[in-house]
Parts: structure tokens; C-alpha cells; sequence
């Protein structure tokens, strides 16, 4: 962890973002694979190339789904991808066309809005997506090491307001 954590220090804003949320995906999609019964070539269908749950989006919320994170973090993971999309296909702001980096006003604002590290009152973007990540990169790896979903009894270990 300490070595891919320097790799995303090393990195522009623009590596850092992929590379951090490459690091939560794979630890998204470690934890789904725990959790679903084994069965490689329905695994295959479903979760490689073009597979109903080869993207982000879909491993996020399948996750809600079967209770490996609630509502909150699922949002939280949502705006952390956005982030890493913006950062991965775009490289100018579309009205502004300036570089697109952890200041640029709506992705500063989206990064200090993550929930799952608002109590530790961050003043820098790109520190606050980078604790994100590594929170939510954490909470996957406990979930498959206690072997229990959140709705079990398991926990998400990331700070947050409790739900309604």
C-alpha cells in the first residue's frame, strides 16, 4: 500500500485521480467477487469486456445492492468516478479551457464534499479525493477480511452521518 500511495504522490492531478480510483475498483471488485458465489464463466459473462457489470458504475451499485455499502458511500463512490472520468477524458475545461486539475472550482467542490472524510476537515481537493479513496479502498479490503456485508452486521469503516 505504502508504494502505490508514493506512485500517486509521484503523480500530475490527472494520474493521481486514475490511478487512485483504479485502486478502489479493483478492491470493489475483489470484494463482489467474495460475496458472489464462485462460478468463473458466469463471472466472465458478466464482469469482463463488455459484460452487463464490466463498468464502475454498475460494480457501485451492485454494491448497494447487496448491502456492501449504504447509500451514503454508494454516492460518495459515484462522485469519486465522475472525478476520474472528468480527469480521464477531458483535458481543458469545456468553457474555460484551462487544464483541468484538483483546484478547477467544481471538482475542488466535489472533493470537499465527500462524506466518508468530512470529519477530518480538508482544506486541500486533492488530499481529500486521495483520503477518499484510500477510506473506501480500506473498507473493501475489511469487508472481505471479516467476511461480512454491511447489512450483516459487517461495517463501513469511513465516517459518516448515519442514514435515515
Amino acid at each position: 500500500m505504502t508504494t502505490l500511495l508514493e506512485e500517486i504522490q509521484e503523480q500530475s492531478d490527472r494520474g493521481a485521480a486514475i490511478v487512485a480510483m483504479a485502486w478502489v475498483e479493483e478492491s470493489i471488485t475483489a470484494a463482489l467477487e467474495f460475496f458472489l458465489h464462485h462460478e468463473p464463466n458466469s463471472w466472465k459473462r458478466l464482469f469482463a469486456g463488455s459484460g452487463p457489470l464490466a463498468n464502475l458504475s454498475s460494480k457501485i451499485d451492485l454494491s448497494r445492492l447487496l448491502g456492501l455499502v449504504t447509500d451514503t458511500i454508494r454516492s460518495d463512490l459515484h462522485i469519486i468516478r465522475d472525478i476520474r472520468n472528468e480527469f480521464a477524458h477531458q483535458v481543458a475545461h469545456k468553457t474555460q479551457h484551462t487544464k483541468i486539475a484538483f483546484t478547477t472550482a467544481h471538482i475542488k467542490d466535489k472533493c470537499l464534499a465527500l462524506k466518508c472524510v468530512a470529519h477530518e476537515e480538508h482544506s486541500n481537493p486533492r488530499v481529500a479525493f486521495m483520503r477518499a479513496c484510500a477510506v473506501l479502498y480500506s473498507d473493501f479490503e475489511m469487508l472481505q477480511f471479516f467476511g461480512q456485508k454491511a447489512s450483516d452486521g459487517g461495517h463501513i469503516f469511513a465516517r459518516v452521518e448515519r442514514e435515515q
